[in-house]
């Protein structure tokens, strides 16, 4: 078996304590809520209270405690099984204390003291659910089954019903080792697939977890739409403030502008300095033209939005063109064998590229490339204007645009 990378250990340890720490509010509510009840209950019968219903009570504020200060700052494998450990020895405690305690104030509740403290011991094994190690469910069933039948061995208490309680403690400590089992692997394909979103196109990570050989390293020829938007006068704002302030506003833009692509099943490909790249792959319908068209149009309106926050902040607006262009590409991982990156070329990127660069020239902030406007529906559909045909460099013959008002 492969090592475990320190990385997805330091995930996985994190999401532990996140469970350790939601456990130990159950334990300080469950213990608390016991101790209080019990001990309430006994104060009115008998004007006394057992010495069970006190442990209890001091377990639960324990527990308050404990997570107030030591959970909060530190966590270990071992804990969950030492917090499991002391859990049901406070039980064995309670109910042995309990039980003593009952016999010499009020006999006839003893049986139904015990029976409780089955159910109870049941609810806490039920909690080692939301543990990921099959090892600390195994643990809990076999101590917790095992203090159990020495308290009722004890006290004389051990009858035919004693053999189903602890055969269904058994069961039960299958049931909670095979749900920690599969609960560990569901977080880790979680955890994993959320680290190679990052790296790789959501679409693709959705092939390669269905077929793990759907990365084809050679690459595979795809229809997409391509997307460029560029700020106009970064470089001159850019020189005008200090270099925090750059970042702050990229980021702001790039969120902004990235959440809008996502939601019209685009892909953000690249960010280069004040420059982003975007596909919009073939969907179920072959949509991506009009799909991109509209994200053209929306990022520019969500550029409006953003700059009425710099306004109001005091801050010069931003400026943008939009390019788009439909055609084949090449998608794949590209690059050395050192360093790869998914991405998708050929011709369309460039001309997508190209078509944003005229938009400063013609004064039009989204332009939209005769064949995507073609695949997307049409001229009237858009409310597009021609803009003439334009001979973009590199390219042989000229090529339609059309302006698409925002």
């Amino acid at each position: 078996m492969a090592a475990e990378s320190p990385a997805l250990a330091q995930v996985l340890g994190a999401e532990a304590w996140r469970n350790e720490r939601a456990l130990n509010v159950f334990r300080a509510a469950f213990w608390t809520l016991i101790g209080a009840a019990t001990g309430g209950a006994e104060l009115i019968a008998s004007g006394t209270i057992s010495p069970g219903a006190l442990i209890a009570l001091g377990w639960g504020v324990l527990a308050v405690l404990a997570g107030i200060t030591v959970l909060r700052c530190f966590y270990r494998g071992w804990v969950s099984a030492a917090l499991s450990t002391l859990d049901i020895t406070v039980l064995a405690v309670c109910m042995d204390a309990g039980y003593r305690y009952l016999i010499a104030n009020d006999s006839a509740l003893a049986a139904h003291q015990l029976t409780a403290s089955g159910i109870v011991l049941m609810a806490l094994l039920a909690a080692d659910v939301l543990r990921f190690s099959w090892r600390v469910p195994v643990w809990s069933v076999a101590y917790g089954a095992a203090a159990y039948g020495v308290v009722l061995w004890r006290n004389g208490a051990v009858d035919a019903l004693t053999y189903v309680e602890l055969l269904s403690m058994a069961l039960l400590g299958w049931v909670l080792a095979l749900s920690a089992r599969r609960l560990d692997a569901v977080v880790r394909q979680v955890v994993q697939r959320d680290a190679l979103v990052r790296f790789l196109p959501a679409p693709v990570v959705e092939r390669i977890a269905r077929d793990p050989g759907a990365l084809r390293l050679e690459g595979e020829r795809q229809e997409v739409s391509a997307l460029f938007m560029d700020l106009r006068g970064f470089t001159t704002l850019a020189e005008s403030i200090a270099p925090e302030a750059v970042v702050c506003l990229l980021k702001e833009f790039f969120t902004e502008m990235a959440d809008e692509v996502a939601s019209r099943g685009g892909i953000m490909v690249q960010y280069v300095g004040d420059n982003l790249y975007a596909v919009f792959p073939e969907g179920d319908d072959a949509d991506h033209a009009r799909r991109v068209i509209k994200a053209g149009r929306s990022l520019l309106r969500r550029l409006e939005v953003l700059n009425a926050r710099r306004r109001a902040r005091g801050e010069p607006p931003l400026a943008a063109g939009v390019g788009i262009h439909s055609g084949p590409v090449v998608a794949g991982p590209i690059g050395s064998p050192e360093l790869l990156q998914y991405s998708y070329i050929g011709d369309t990127v460039n001309t997508a590229s190209r078509i944003q660069g005229l938009t400063r020239k013609l004064g039009r902030p989204l332009l939209v490339s005769g064949p995507a406007l073609d695949r997307a529906g049409g001229a009237v559909r858009f409310g597009a204007e021609s803009v003439g045909e334009e001979q973009l460099r590199g390219k042989r013959g000229a090529l339609p645009i059309w302006a698409v008002p925002a």
